[in-house]
């Protein structure tokens, strides 16, 4: 089966690079986060959220546009807020965007996803374990009003927007598909799709986000 050559092949080392691309390399150990029950590291995610802001940004797109955040910035805007970021996104204006996702680890032992929907004027908290996180949600909406002061030399309008934890959202029944969940959460709400799915699919997706990472490429 391809994907099991890629992870399995005999002989190949761990740190082979399998895939480089938006400045990033994927290295068969980091493929090997996708298999079984093992936990997501900050590369593939990364990687993933890439594939997400490539898709929207295609000629023929029908979907969202997409600039997904790298699994760092929530850290750092936590950390020292909008002067800790702003140079991020120095070439990229995050309003001509409709839909930011912004991977979060908490305590570097749990991974969910914020959704910023400017179209909707909705900041979301996805968590696969349904705890709440209105300080990640209270930052993104700082950063809103202070990026658009940096960059547009404007107050960021709040008015009709909301803040939701996602008290619905589906949950893991187990220790490690967190950040499978995440990734997931972010890929539905990119394509404009209902959040259907469930613990059971996790091995599909991790399947999925193999093939997809492998060749550089979303299946969908």
């Amino acid at each position: 089966m391809f994907l099991n050559a890629i992870i399995e092949e005999t002989g190949g080392s761990p740190t082979e690079v399998i895939v480089s691309k938006f400045n990033l390399n994927i290295t068969r150990q980091d493929l090997c986060t996708l298999v079984g029950d093992a936990w997501l590291n900050d590369e593939v995610i990364n990687f993933y959220m890439n594939l997400l802001t490539e898709r929207s940004n295609k000629d023929d797109s029908h979907l969202p546009k997409v600039y997904a955040m790298n699994t760092f910035f929530a850290v750092r805007l936590l950390q020292a807020g909008h002067a800790g970021v702003k140079r991020w996104t120095r070439k990229v204006d995050i309003f001509a965007h409709d839909v930011i996702p912004v991977p979060v680890h908490v305590s570097n032992v749990h991974w969910c996803m914020a959704i910023i929907h400017l179209k909707n004027r909705t900041i979301r908290y996805y968590d696969s374990m349904g705890q709440p996180n209105m300080r990640i949600l209270d930052a993104l909406e700082q950063y809103l009003k202070s990026e658009s002061m940096d960059k547009k030399q404007r107050p960021f309008d709040m008015s009709g927007w909301e803040k939701e934890c996602m008290a619905d959202a589906p949950r893991q029944m187990n220790g490690s598909d967190c950040g499978v969940f995440s990734c997931m959460f972010a890929e539905y709400i990119t394509r404009n799709c209902e959040i259907s799915f469930s613990q059971s699919d996790m091995p599909y997706f991790r399947q999925k986000m193999i093939v997809e990472i492998a060749t550089g490429k979303l299946l969908l």
